[in-house]
């Protein structure tokens, strides 16, 4: 959005204007600290297992984020999520990305369904 710059007063902001303020600013408001070791340990879990940097990062903050809401250990969380296969821990980290997103905008994975050339039937006498 573009600024102006004006030697008039600023106007009063209307209701939906003090809306998207707030909607802006105070969503995200919630800090959290986690020690470097936590951090680095998850960024690394899933850089090995072909996120890249960027993306691991974003998904290690919310996994961190999410863990110390529920009041589990990182370590623990690793561990259980390490016996996944990738496509359960791309239907795990789904989950867990979508309860830390807004309600109109979901991850969600596209099923390509194959039709076959021939139709099979169960006849009954």
């Amino acid at each position: 959005m573009t600024e102006f710059y004006s030697n008039l007063p600023q106007k009063e902001k209307d209701n939906l204007e003090k809306t998207q303020d707030r909607l802006v600013t105070e969503n995200r408001q919630t800090k959290f600290e986690f020690s470097a070791n936590d951090y680095d340990a998850t960024v690394g879990f899933f850089i090995k297992r072909g996120f890249n940097r960027t993306t691991a990062e974003d998904t290690a903050y919310i996994i961190l984020q999410q863990a110390k809401i529920d009041s589990v250990p990182v370590g623990q969380l690793l561990d259980q999520l390490s016996y996944a296969n990738p496509a359960t821990l791309s239907e795990l980290i789904s989950t867990v990305l979508n309860g830390n997103r807004y309600k109109s905008s979901r991850l969600g994975v596209r099923n390509t369904r194959t039709t076959k050339d021939t139709v099979s039937r169960n006849i009954i006498d």
